[in-house]
């Protein structure tokens, strides 16, 4: 793992937004953290579910129903070809489903059970398998962090690319002081709700072979009272509810947080900070203010926006200093309406399939961000006409014959 970029493909100011104007809590803080996960291996006979072929379900279902006994009867009463459903007797038998005696042919417990259910169970031997179980409290991971495609466990040796003091963001891995917990195996193996958690039908006669410590890369984001953890599955667009309240519930995360906010000199880093990028855009008059909430923010006149200078769509983003951010603002309306229509136009106006349920519920979530009113389809639909925001214009017009 050699790029930051490639372990998080999202901005962090993405995860603040979404956390202060999607999810109404009021961030102070936002880490980079790498949480602790064991990677266990296993080895089980397991049963999976499967979608019948259509001639075996008939088989089956004649079997389990039919009184049929034979490959004749079944031939006959399917009116199928002789040679299709000895084969297809002989691939049932294979897997488990028919038992045959004398000519005459049974469905096995496997076969009821697949019959009654209609799913095809199967069963594989001595299966070895990676189970993931957060290690803050041994609890099992959803089935969205086993897409390697899109999320990065990281192995002890690799933590050095991503931890070095000359990448930003710097991740801090949070470790642990136990062992695995062996009884989580057997918590997981008696779960009801089984496919949230990548998991078979079954899992008999199960052993761990080996425990290995992997790292899963996050952004934490805390507020006053509460904290949202941001993963690579959501992509920054949704905070993970399991680890959200997992960390929340782990006292040695929350207290390495609490010792890290004690710091004193945060307040200086983030007006250092700000400082800093108000010289590169000359705008040295202005000077950082702290909200009501404790959180630091840069005031800039309108005429600090447009094609000469900032993007009138940074009006209300974030910018990191740290673990702390600064908020750019401006207080005339009219840019910050304009930075509504830009963000909208960013979002959604090359986008092919997007209801306008979704439209609505951005656009209020845009004005909240903005300090606007929220606007109907009809009005932005003019101004994206006005502003020259043709896709825009066209997209808010397909969407207002939705209906409602």
């Amino acid at each position: 793992m050699t790029s930051t970029r490639r372990l998080m493909p999202f901005p962090e100011d993405r995860v603040l937004e979404d956390a202060a104007f999607g999810q109404g809590i009021m961030p102070t803080r936002l880490y980079a953290l790498l949480l602790p996960v064991w990677q266990v291996e296993i080895r089980a006979d397991i049963t999976e579910g499967e979608d019948f072929f259509l001639i075996d379900r008939f088989l089956e279902r004649g079997l389990r129903h039919g009184a049929l006994r034979t490959v004749d009867e079944l031939t006959a009463f399917f009116a199928l070809d002789r040679t299709l459903v000895a084969q297809a007797v002989r691939f049932l038998t294979a897997i488990g489903h028919l038992r045959e005696s004398g000519g005459q042919l049974s469905l096995t417990s496997l076969g009821q059970r697949s019959v009654d259910d209609d799913i095809r169970y199967v069963v594989t031997r001595q299966d070895r398998r990676k189970l993931y179980f957060e290690a803050l409290s041994c609890t099992p991971l959803t089935r969205a962090h086993y897409d390697d495609e899109v999320v990065t466990l990281l192995a002890a040796d690799e933590l050095t690319s991503v931890t070095r003091s000359d990448r930003y963001p710097r991740f801090t891995p949070i470790h642990v002081t136990s062992g695995f917990d062996r009884s989580a195996l057997d918590r997981l193996r008696d779960r009801k709700d089984r496919v949230r958690f990548n998991l078979p039908v079954a899992l008999d006669a199960m052993e761990s072979l080996e425990e290995t410590l992997v790292f899963l890369p996050v952004y934490l984001v805390r507020g006053r009272e509460e904290l949202l953890v941001y993963g690579q599955a959501g992509a920054g667009d949704t905070h993970d509810p399991e680890l959200s309240m997992l960390c929340a519930r782990a006292p040695e995360l929350i207290n390495a947080l609490d010792n890290e906010e004690q710091d004193e000199e945060t307040d200086e880093r983030v007006l250092r900070a700000a400082r800093k990028w108000l010289r590169e855009q000359n705008l040295d008059s202005v000077a950082p203010e702290q909200d009501a909430d404790g959180t630091w923010s840069v005031s800039l006149p309108a005429t600090a926006f447009g094609e000469s200078g900032i993007p009138v769509s940074r009006i209300g983003t974030y910018r990191m200093a740290g673990s702390r951010f600064f908020r750019v603002w401006c207080s005339a309306t009219t840019p910050r309406k304009r930075a509504l229509l830009d963000r909208l136009d960013q979002r959604i106006g090359s986008r092919r399939q997007i209801t306008r349920q979704e439209t609505e519920e951005l656009i209020a979530r845009l004005a909240r961000q903005l300090r606007l009113e929220v606007p109907d389809l009809a009005r932005l639909r003019v101004g994206a006409g006005k502003t020259g925001l043709t896709g825009l214009e066209a997209q808010l017009a397909r969407l207002e014959n939705e209906p409602g």
